[in-house]
């Protein structure tokens, strides 16, 4: 007994110190672990199991594939607990293989389906906790989504897991108080159905309906069907579960689903009705706006019947999901059935139980913002009754009723516009500011609507609302200020008892230990920090006394890693409070303020590790840069911005060098190549978005910038020699801008660019690549000077000519590119006409390949062009008699004027143009030209008032 309590005791220290291990051969460490969890002391083989699992957790990846063999004596260690009735060390233990399937599904891989047997029977098992049976089943299913592939090739995955969860879901039991309550709470996330329900959500999303709807259709039909009602509950709810992850599937049996669905708003039973409803709620946020359009009727018959229930608890929910609906709704779905809509809701509002009535305010609100200017017919009637709630439900219970009456009447005043909004304005603004005041406790829910109701007023009023800052500012402030609540505890303490969930707070199992954070702070300050950013923006000039404090609040945020969406709120508002200040007419302001903003950016983007920050954090820096204007940044700090972006591109280089190296092993499996195929989407983006930051500096500091863009020429050689297409279209992106705003200096760093952009512009693969390419040309022949002309002349025009006739150049994948070569053309034309051995051959070639429809920014110079050419040598493309030149012409000039926003000036210039060229045919061949514009451009040319 002794040696077994020492045995245990080293396991218990390997689990909580597995470093220790990490020197090891896997050999050994492997054959360690399965003699000890084969140990005849059962404390021994527990505890080897927690060491396995925290050793498992430490290695690298690649360490891991070495430890599968270890799983099966991991496994073995769950069958004597439950043999032996020991529920606790059982469910200990397979919420320690939870922990390995999330990070190493993989290993489970040669067990996984005596595992599926094993643990669908804990989940059956009626005899057991359900804390036990719950364990059970999460291990499944975490495996389901971290190796979902793998689960979906095991054919009996979906067979026996999804029967356990319908089982589960069924459980639950009818209760008086959920009929007779006076105030809403939602079931217990422990409970055995609310488990159930949110399990086939998790499956669903995670292995997609090719597998799981089948399952779970051949026991939903004959659910619904039972006589005992919480069968047809749990098979609604199973519906609305499985919608979001079967939706490609569900998608085209829409009609058939509803019908089932709708027959139970009939059920005898007030908890079916109410499924019902949230079943409807569910699909409509899932499906949308495919049920709304197809089957708007059907679930709007079914939702206003419902709003009229004798069942309180269905009445709201029904009310609920009209929410749902209307919120994805166009106002043509809605309109029909606004009068019974609003009959109902102010019935509800009658109620006497309180949350009866806020459910109908917040559907109300929605309502109103769906009917926008129609809702003034209702105007009249409600936006008083509101008003009398905010004076009136003045008591401790009805606070969150006041909260609701707040956003609805300031959603309405949106709808409706401010000149019927504007007699009621003076009356909710005095009423909100005396909630204000009144509003002391931390818990007070009034405080968010308050914040979020003064937001729309600001946008409703613009800057009349400036004087009510004094007042909306301080709370608002204090909220973004808030600092993260948090709490760590010894794994056996119960965080329920002093950290309630209802409180906003939840808990993870990190090192041992459990990990507190209260999210419902986070969640405030996340709003506020938005709000702020909604004032900057809307407000202007009037914000400026509040710029510099919320800057100043701001920066550190993009490092606050507690919370994702605080970070992502900051880096969206910093540019609207810099144009705030701005906007104070003074520059000096935001030139002082840029500086310490700057070097937050830069600092922040070096060391950002999540490539979805990332990308946001260099929008966001380019956003603002271009609100601070030319030469902004010091020399300084241009060198610490191409740091960053080195830093950023270079991971993404090793990334994306790992792939290759992985996929050339021939060692990836599905969920191996969705997960790359994931990375590399994410990562294409932040690439993207480090592209354009850089030109934003290249805009605002020319050719003051090449010097310190000299260091970022190693990492662009690099992208500019790999197989990836995307890759070689950013490197030469780089090289476009370097041209573009650096001009005849940019040729010193020329040298190894120019080949492969001369190849690009013949790549048959990548249509983006060969867009980039051809931009490349024209900035050459506008901006590079005689430096560049005979590459431009000699080299590139030759493949630009070929590019713009090739066959397909005028099919979707490749309109851009092909647009992008007719402007280089032009370009080439334009600056380097010495060099083109025959000009007006290459001319005529480049009027044959217009119009250019689609490429806005390219649009002005070619036209300029095209205008120029006509006025000083016309027989050039129109020759005397030429009746298809004249035809062409028309084609050429009427496509981007239908079709994209032309400058008004030479909008003008071409209409008189075609006129001109027009004016010696007679009408009868000037109507016979006109008719040859497609109906639809003629309607957009008269609407724009260009014909």
């Amino acid at each position: 007994d002794g040696n077994a309590q020492l045995r245990e005791s080293a396991y218990r220290v390997f689990s909580s110190c597995a470093y220790l291990l990490e020197g090891q051969g896997a050999a050994a460490v492997t054959g360690a672990f399965t003699g000890a969890l084969q140990d005849a002391d059962p404390s021994v083989r527990q505890a080897a199991l927690q060491a396995a699992v925290a050793y498992i957790l430490a290695v690298s990846e690649k360490q891991r594939s070495a430890l599968a063999a270890m799983v099966g004596p991991m496994l073995g260690v769950l069958e004597p607990l439950l043999q032996g009735g020991d529920e606790a060390g059982l469910t200990e233990a397979l919420a320690a293989l939870v922990e390995a399937a999330e990070e190493a599904p993989k290993l489970f891989r040669a067990v996984l389906g005596d595992l599926v047997t094993f643990a669908t029977a804990i989940g059956k098992n009626g005899e057991l906790e359900s804390a036990t049976r719950q364990a059970a089943i999460e291990l499944l299913v975490t495996l389901a989504e971290a190796a979902p592939g793998m689960c979906r090739k095991n054919a009996q995955f979906c067979q026996a897991v999804v029967p356990v969860c319908l089982q589960m879901l069924s459980t639950i039991e009818d209760d008086e108080a959920w009929h007779t309550a006076e105030t809403l709470e939602e079931a217990g996330s422990d409970e055995d159905h609310v488990f159930g329900e949110q399990t086939l959500d998790r499956l669903a999303n995670a292995l997609g309906g090719k597998q799981l709807l089948p399952v779970a259709f051949n026991y939903i039909p004959q659910m619904l069907a039972a006589a005992e009602w919480p069968q047809r509950h749990a098979a609604l709810m199973a519906i609305s579960s499985i919608g979001e992850g079967c939706y490609k599937i569900m998608r085209n049996e829409l009609a058939k689903i509803l019908q089932l669905v709708a027959t139970a708003f009939g059920d005898a039973h007030a908890r079916v009705r109410y499924a019902a409803c949230n079943c409807v709620g569910q699909m409509s946020t899932d499906f949308a706006p495919l049920l709304q359009e197809e089957h708007g009727a059907v679930v709007l018959g079914s939702l206003i019947s419902a709003m009229a229930d004798s069942a309180p608890r269905v009445q709201t929910h029904a009310a609920a999901a009209m929410v749902n609906f209307a919120e994805e709704a166009t106002r043509t779905v809605l309109e029909p059935h606004l009068d019974t809509l609003l009959e109902r809701l102010l019935a509800m509002l009658g109620s006497p139980r309180r949350y009866v009535q806020e459910q109908a305010i917040t559907t109300i609100a929605t309502i109103a913002d769906n009917a926008q200017a129609r809702f003034g017919k209702y105007y009249g009637t409600i936006m008083p009754m509101l008003l009398r709630v905010l004076a009136q439900a003045t008591d401790r219970d009805h606070r969150l009723l006041r909260g609701k009456a707040m956003e609805c009447a300031t959603f309405i005043g949106l709808a409706v516009g401010r000149d019927v909004f504007a007699p009621d304005i003076p009356r909710l603004v005095e009423l909100l500011t005396q909630t204000q005041q009144a509003v002391e406790d931390a818990d007070d829910p009034q405080a968010s609507y308050l914040q979020a109701s003064w937001a729309r007023l600001c946008r409703l009023m613009g800057a009349d609302f400036a004087p009510l800052l004094p007042v909306v500012m301080p709370p608002l402030l204090a909220a973004a200020r808030q600092q993260p609540d948090l709490a760590i505890l010894d794994p056996d303490e119960d965080a329920e008892t002093s950290y309630s969930a209802e409180d906003g707070w939840e808990f993870a199992s990190v090192g041992g230990q459990q990990v507190g954070i209260r999210t419902t702070a986070l969640e405030e300050k996340c709003d506020a920090v938005e709000l702020l950013g909604t004032y900057a923006r809307d407000l202007g000039a009037a914000f400026l006394p509040h710029a510099a404090e919320t800057l100043e609040l701001m920066m550190p945020l993009f490092r606050f890693y507690f919370h994702e969406g605080v970070r992502a709120a900051a880096a969206s508002a910093v540019p609207h409070v810099l144009l705030a200040l701005r906007s104070g007419g003074d520059g000096a302001p935001l030139r002082q303020a840029w500086g310490p903003v700057c070097d937050r950016y830069t600092g922040a983007l070096a060391a950002e590790d999540d490539d979805a920050f990332a990308l946001q954090l260099f929008a966001s820096f380019a956003e603002a840069l271009g609100v601070v204007g030319d030469n902004a940044m010091s020399a300084e700090q241009m060198e610490a911005f191409v740091a960053a972006c080195i830093e950023q591109m270079t991971k993404y280089h090793c990334r994306m060098k790992d792939r290759e190296a992985a996929r050339a092993a021939d060692e990836l499996d599905e969920d191996d190549e969705d997960q790359m195929a994931e990375e590399e989407a994410l990562e294409g983006l932040a690439v993207d978005e480090v592209a354009k930051a850089l030109h934003a500096v290249f805009r605002a500091h020319g050719a003051a910038f090449a010097p310190a863009f000299r260091a970022m020429l190693p990492v662009a050689h690099e992208y500019l020699h790999e197989r990836d297409p995307a890759a070689r279209q950013w490197a030469i992106c780089i090289f476009d801008d370097l041209v573009e705003f650096t001009g005849p200096a940019s040729a010193q760093y020329a040298a190894e660019f120019l080949e492969p952009l001369a190849a690009a512009l013949r790549d048959t693969a990548s249509s983006d690549l060969r867009q980039a390419a051809a931009y490349g040309v024209g900035v050459m022949a506008q901006f590079g000077g005689d430096v560049y002309a005979d590459f431009v002349a000699g080299t590139a025009l030759p493949a630009l000519l070929a590019g713009i006739a090739r066959p397909d150049a005028r099919e979707a994948d490749n309109l851009y590119a092909t647009e992008n070569m007719v402007s280089a053309v032009a370009k080439v034309l334009r600056f380097c006409p010495a060099k083109i051995a025959d000009a007006r051959a290459v001319l005529q070639a480049w009027f044959r390949a217009l119009p250019i429809s689609n490429d806005e920014d390219e649009v002005p110079f070619t036209y300029e062009y095209l205008v120029s050419v006509i006025r000083e040598q016309p027989d050039a493309l129109l020759p005397p008699g030429d009746a298809r030149a004249l035809a062409h012409l028309v084609k050429v000039v009427s496509e981007p004027l239908a079709a994209l926003d032309v400058p008004p000036a030479l909008a003008q210039a071409l209409v008189a143009l075609m006129k001109e060229s027009l004016s010696a045919l007679d009408a009868a061949a000037r109507a016979a030209l006109w008719a040859e514009i497609p109906p639809e451009h003629q309607q957009a040319l008269q609407a724009k008032g260009l014909l």
